[in-house]
């Protein structure tokens, strides 16, 4: 604000004369506001007063001794920059008065062509153009202080949902896993136990009276294997933990098919594993969900899943659909609205993840979705995370000395982590005479362990065991050792997991709830053939 008591003028001029005529014009001027006037002929002597003393103005002229033309604004600007510069010069020119204002002049007079009062009308104009100049200036830094704080706040909070999303999303699968084990575990183990009782009892039973209560109940018991089956398999499919990703979309493959009637086509190679978890189940919870939007939106029978390996540290899983199609813009930012929250958070989980998520679709035109993702999370050679539920390693446990002067009797290996259904499945083999169960291994290292040490002709595998899986141990075994048969036992009837077992050399795969009488005659056909049944 202009000082209430005196206005003070920095005058640069080099001619005496035309500084004293200026003085005597702003003397003569009826402005009712007082001034005082300090004269420096060069650029130098201006520079030396600006330091030593507050102006509210300055005239200036561009022809100087030691300064010519935009220079001499600079000079003064460069030392006071917020004090108004008023340009009296004799150039007429209109294009270096329009240089002169860029450069930071408020004004632009000639000399000869102003009397006192336009000059002194120029000189508050400036002063207040000023002060308007350096208000909006600061009012902009303060506004782009608060907006920038603001945004980072944004961003902060938003990488919290992200990640807070995130850790919803794992800690659902995680608990969908954990119930999943617990029925695979716990309840249906005891149902097969509980199975493997009433089939005896059918077998001994005469009383007709009995028998047909306990068959009753033997129903019962498969139909609730069966329920339980399906939910863990709804809950958590085991065959991506144990299988890997393109199997188990191979297996969602054929749900689709069986439930929805879409018929999808999956292309993909078996060796492109991501090798973190999280990123597997993202994976095929994502393209679930696609196929899923195929069914209710798309209005087709048909659909493409891709998975390809782009470099050694990136995959990408493509959805295709050739059905109506959608609004990209529309189904990614109208999150919630038309089915676009799942494409919202299939991007945000990607994205968190290291991944990202492209979208190729129009109205009438189908829809391409591809995932990329990231194949490891973890540094190259660090170690894996231990097998989910377990605390130190299960070992192999001996139950019968080996008996090599018996050759009649069949000897038998059991490998399987559930100590309820080895109790049970114990039962029913001791029950023949001509078979021996020569040890039992909780795991699948345990069970290649104590088949080198007890040499048996049968082995019963279970394909999900902690440390080494079933088709791994098997392999292995089968590749040292030729003359022993593998039978793969699994709580699930998926041919993936079949298909995997004889491929690795079992020579047969039967489920955990089959009739007790199919298992002895698939252990003797097995050993007696001596070939894959």
């Amino acid at each position: 604000m202009i000082n209430e008591l005196q206005l003070e003028i920095l005058l640069v001029e080099d001619n005496p004369g035309d500084a004293r005529l200026l003085q005597d014009l702003l003397r003569c001027t009826a402005s009712r506001i007082p001034f005082s006037i300090m004269h420096a002929e060069t650029l130098a002597e201006a520079v030396n007063c600006l330091r030593q003393r507050m102006f509210n103005v300055i005239l200036l002229d561009l022809s100087l001794p030691d300064s010519l033309g935009m220079e001499t604004i600079e000079g003064i600007h460069a030392v006071a920059p917020k004090v108004p510069i008023v340009v009296l010069t004799g150039v007429d020119d209109e294009q270096m008065g329009t240089h002169a204002m860029r450069r930071g002049a408020q004004d632009y007079l000639i000399k000869g062509q102003v009397d006192g009062r336009l000059i002194m009308r120029a000189i508050l104009y400036s002063i207040e153009r000023k002060r308007i100049e350096e208000e909006l200036k600061s009012l902009n830094e303060t506004l782009e202080e608060r907006v920038a704080e603001r945004t980072a706040v944004a961003e902060r909070r938003a990488n919290q949902l992200r990640a807070l999303a995130s850790q919803l999303s794992q800690a659902e699968q995680r608990e969908r896993r954990r119930l999943a084990r617990v029925l695979h575990d716990g309840l249906q183990q005891l149902l097969i136990a509980a199975k493997f009782t009433t089939s005896q009892l059918l077998g001994k039973t005469e009383d007709s009276t009995l028998h047909e209560p306990v068959k009753q109940v033997d129903e019962l018991l498969e139909q609730s294997i069966h329920a339980s089956r399906e939910l863990t398999v709804e809950l958590s499919p085991p065959i991506l933990y144990d299988m890997g990703l393109v199997p188990a979309l191979e297996w969602l493959a054929r749900q689709m098919c069986e439930k929805h009637r879409l018929k999808v086509e999956i292309d993909g190679d078996p060796a492109v594993h991501p090798e973190s978890e999280d990123i597997r189940v993202l994976l095929f919870e994502s393209v679930r969900e696609l196929l899923f939007n195929v069914v209710k939106h798309a209005g087709v029978d048909y659909a493409r899943v891709q998975v390809q390996r782009q470099s050694d540290e990136e995959m990408k899983v493509v959805v295709e659909d050739y059905g109506a199609g959608f609004e990209v813009s529309k189904a990614q930012f109208n999150a919630g609205l038309d089915g676009g929250f799942g494409l919202f958070s299939i991007r945000e989980r990607l994205e968190l993840l290291g991944g990202r998520m492209q979208v190729y679709s129009s109205p009438n035109c189908g829809a391409r979705l591809s995932l990329y993702a990231p194949m490891r999370l973890v540094e190259p050679g660090a170690p894996a995370p231990p097998f989910a539920g377990m605390t130190e390693p299960r070992l192999a446990t001996p139950l019968q000395p080996v008996c090599e002067t018996d050759s009649r009797k069949l000897r038998v290996l059991l490998a399987d982590d559930h100590k309820i259904f080895c109790r049970g499945l114990m039962l029913v083999l001791q029950q023949h005479r001509d078979i021996e169960v020569v040890g039992q291994a909780a795991d699948g290292v345990a069970a290649i362990d104590l088949a080198r040490k007890t040499q048996p002709d049968v082995i019963l595998m279970d394909v999900s065991m902690p440390r080494l899986n079933g088709v791994e141990a098997t392999r292995r075994i089968m590749q040292e050792f030729s003359n022993i048969r593998v039978i793969g036992l699994s709580m699930h009837e998926e041919a993936d997991m079949a298909a995997a077992m004889r491929e690795a050399g079992a020579c047969a795969y039967l489920t955990k709830d089959g009739p007790p009488d199919v298992l002895i005659e698939t252990i003797r056909r097995c050993l007696n053939e001596g070939a894959v049944a």
